[in-house]
């Protein structure tokens, strides 16, 4: 019997190749037309511009999201802090439920950041995690935040730490007695056990801290006490708690520190770490996935590509570690290499592959923890542009860190990576927070006006997000790297069931022309049909492809050639 994926997947193609047929009518005859005051999506005009187009990808496990810190991004009520009110208010901006408009970013799918009560900023030390921190709102509050974005068919994932809490949880309080049932739910131990060393320092702390006679492990801090998932109650209240907000209509959970679970050096000397950790994750992903099969969950696991792949077997998805650093390099060298870059993605993409054939890779650029990328190309918007389509067009769900789409800059301390999103000019957004001022937006243009760009960052985000929505080859391919022989160039193709894509990316400040694999170059046919290749997206107008086969890129430009199968 076909599984669910199977008839989902068999449903798109039908959907994907007739549709197909009828744009190829529709382009003819009626672009340009308006239906209920909107455009109607037009394919040929997204080529070069910012157009609508009809979002196929669907579900929680496909499409691109939005990492969002609540602090930061919209205030409701004056107070200078972001909350769930603000955040409703302004999920237009992120999108508006309406594929005919090109007004809103497009995302399908939002990260909140930690959103439980904590004593910190930040919120990764939690001290209920059945509730919300109520600088962000009510939980009704986050509740009808949550009924918006399905009415705008977002998906939305919460922050879960699974490796600690706060120091002031009361489970973490009672465990100090060692007679409390809690006592196990945290890893505690006595000055004379044996097989640990309770001068063990990380990241230039202690790891050991005394407390009542005894010691317990702070993997990050002191402050936050690390859990042993080993225990058995524990393991069973986090998955009461992932039922709690699945519940509420949650489709899934970013996993804070998945590779630290039993990570070796809060562990007894020999202990095994990495396979007691993915057997958790395997099984506790497993119980989400009975919750709701399109749950989708992913993982911090920041280690090199053979850990991410071991830890892929449990988790199903990893943050894509690495690539951002390999992206603002080949950026700023100006070359591709030997297609260095679609090479290194093949040799991930094969390692994750080996652990779990249906893994779902995680692309970004920069997160909540390091240097914006902005910053580190000097805020060079053809620069930028390029990075966001190096990674947003390659394989998987991307995610964007909130402010990356209009250039917002940031550097260490943690707090000045976390700054307000900038909506508009000073005193002019009422949602606007100013819970910290930014030592490094001064010259960055706010959203509201980037809106009027045509030729902005912003609207560069807005196109790539469609056409990754739009193309089954895009959202739900696999990428094998295709080489055009040319060092300027990246290039791959993307295979999905329903169609394929052939994909580049011009890395120097000169336009190039190469030749297109035969498959991609163009059709002598009367009439274009689902199948014959077709240029579907370009980053600058410069960019054609030529009646001889072959397709010339303007200088750091990306571009898509699409085929249906």
């Amino acid at each position: 019997m076909a599984s669910f994926k199977q008839l989902r997947r068999a449903l798109r193609r039908a959907i994907y190749v007739s549709s197909c047929v009828a744009l190829t009518v529709a382009i003819a005859s009626c672009a340009g037309l308006k239906r209920d005051g909107a455009a109607v999506p037009d394919p040929a005009k997204a080529v070069y511009s910012l157009s609508p187009l009809e979002r196929t990808a669907a579900g929680a496990r496909e499409g691109v999201y939005y990492s969002l810190f609540v602090r930061s991004f919209a205030d409701s009520d004056g107070d200078g802090v972001g909350d769930f009110r603000g955040l409703t208010a302004k999920l237009d901006y992120l999108n508006d439920g309406d594929d005919r408009t090109a007004g809103d970013l497009g995302v399908t799918g939002i990260w909140l950041l930690p959103i439980f009560p904590s004593p910190s900023y930040h919120g990764y030390d939690v001290t209920d995690y059945y509730g919300v921190n109520p600088q962000y709102g009510t939980m009704a509050d986050f509740e009808a935040f949550l009924a918006a974005a399905k009415e705008r068919g977002i998906s939305v994932i919460i922050d879960m730490t699974c490796n600690h809490s706060s120091s002031q949880h009361p489970w973490f309080l009672q465990s100090a007695d060692p007679k409390s049932p809690y006592r196990d739910w945290y890893r505690w131990i006595s000055a004379d056990e044996s097989g640990f060393n309770l001068n063990q320092t990380i990241w230039g702390h202690k790891l050991w801290n005394a407390s009542n006679g005894s010691y317990y492990s702070g993997l990050f801090h002191s402050g936050m006490p690390d859990f042993n998932l080993s225990t058995p109650a524990l393991r069973e209240e986090f998955r009461k708690i992932a039922k709690f907000w699945m519940d509420k209509g949650v489709s899934g959970f970013r996993f804070d520190a998945a590779g630290h679970i039993f990570n070796a050096a809060k562990l007894r000397s020999g202990e095994p770490s990495q396979e007691r950790a993915i057997e958790f994750w395997e099984e506790y992903v497993g119980y989400i996935r009975t919750l709701n099969p399109d749950s989708y969950t992913v993982g911090e696991v920041w280690e090199p590509t053979f850990t991410r792949a071991a830890y892929m077997k449990g988790l199903g998805s990893d943050f894509h570690f690495d690539l951002g650093t390999k992206i603002v390099e080949a950026i700023r060298e100006g070359s591709g290499g030997r297609n260095n870059i679609a090479n290194s993605l093949a040799a991930d993409y094969a390692a994750y592959a080996g652990q779990n054939p249906d893994y779902i890779d995680a692309p970004f650029l920069s997160n909540h923890d390091q240097n914006r990328v902005s910053g580190l190309l000097k805020g060079d918007p053809a620069q930028l542009k390029l990075a966001a389509s190096l990674y947003i067009l390659a394989e998987g769900v991307p995610f964007i860190y909130y402010g990356e789409e209009i250039g917002m800059m940031g550097a260490k301390p943690d707090e000045q990576l976390r700054t307000p999103f900038l909506w508009a000019s000073e005193g002019k957004d009422r949602f606007q927070t100013s819970w910290i001022a930014s030592k490094y937006n001064k010259n960055t243009i706010p959203a509201s006006l980037q809106e009027k760009d045509s030729d902005s960052l912003l609207r560069h985000y807005k196109r790539l997000i469609r056409i990754k929505t739009a193309h089954p080859a895009l959202y739900a391919g696999r990428l094998s790297p295709l080489a055009t022989e040319n060092s300027a160039i990246v290039s791959w193709e993307m295979k999905a069931d329903t169609e394929s894509a052939f994909v580049l990316h011009n890395l120097s400040a000169e336009a190039v022309t190469v030749a297109l694999p035969p498959r991609y170059a163009p059709q002598s046919a009367p009439v274009a049909d689902a199948s014959t290749a077709r240029l579907v997206f370009a980053t600058y107008d410069g960019t054609r492809v030529n009646a001889d086969g072959t397709i010339t890129l303007s200088a750091r430009g990306s571009a898509v050639i699409a085929a249906g199968n």
